[in-house]
């Protein structure tokens, strides 16, 4: 049973997709960052019809009710450091470049994209009681990792706006609404984020994500990623990484989707 609080938020990767969750490779991908204040999910759904019909005299005769649905969450990230090149991974907006071609800032565009998406992933902390078992023979020391668990939510984003910028005497954040999407050509995901086995082996999702998911929250013994160097995001190369027999979703004659990513392209300021 995974049961365990959602308290501090370490890191958030985002990763460039498309309206269906398949991953973008480019120049600018994906980007892994701590500045972030929050990030709130709220579902919204479709309410509950109630059906009757009653008679002549004014009486039901026919009762009945439509279930509730999802529709989707509304997504809001609030930023503590405004990074232009994440700012611009969201929302597609133009990074402003100074002389020597350096980010220095963004321009704001009319239309809000809605033909890409991101894939948001965060991890959080909070321990729970069952993070630290009794142990009952000596295999505990071949267990790998450092014993920490955290808690990683993943969900695909899209139509993301700013909030309202305000320049005062006090410190100032940047916020970012969207809403979600089902991702289901995210696979099991280009990244490393569940354990393979007992030793802690980290690996790609143990499921793929179906076509009526929009979230998935979930207990791990991965840690989270480093933050990516520098002030730019990082490039994602899905085929050259996923070459050969690494098969993304799968190969011929039924050749299974590799369990274990392979490291990105290397990310250097």
């Amino acid at each position: 049973m995974a049961v365990y609080p959602l308290v501090k938020g370490y890191k958030l990767r985002a990763t460039k997709t498309n309206s269906c969750g398949l991953p973008q490779s480019g120049a600018s991908s994906y980007v892994v960052t701590d500045g972030f204040v929050s990030t709130q999910l709220s579902p919204q759904f479709q309410e509950a019809d109630e059906l009757e019909q009653r008679n002549a005299e004014g009486r039901i005769c026919v009762q009945d009710r439509t279930p509730p649905e999802r529709k989707y969450y509304n997504l809001t990230i609030t930023l503590c450091q405004v990074n232009t090149c994440l700012i611009s991974l969201f929302t597609s907006w133009a990074q402003e470049l100074d002389w020597d071609g350096n980010a220095v800032g963004f321009r704001d565009q009319r239309r809000v994209e809605s033909d890409y998406g991101t894939a948001v992933e965060l991890w959080a902390g909070g321990k729970a009681a069952t993070d630290c078992p009794v142990p009952t023979d000596d295999s505990i020391f071949t267990a790998g990792g450092s014993g920490r668990f955290y808690g990683y939510l993943l969900t695909f984003g899209t139509e993301w706006v700013p909030g309202d910028i305000e320049v005062s005497a006090s410190v100032s954040n940047f916020t970012l609404t969207g809403i979600s999407f089902a991702g289901p050509q995210w696979g099991l995901g280009p990244w490393n984020v569940v354990a393979a086995d007992a030793d802690n082996t980290p690996r790609r999702l143990l499921n793929p994500i179906s076509a009526d998911q929009h979230l998935v929250n979930m207990r791990t013994p991965v840690p989270p990623p480093d933050s990516t160097p520098g002030d730019e995001c990082c490039p994602l190369a899905i085929t050259t990484q996923f070459s050969g027999t690494n098969y993304y979703f799968g190969g011929p004659a039924s050749a299974p989707a590799i369990a274990i990513a392979p490291e990105p392209a290397d990310c250097t300021p």
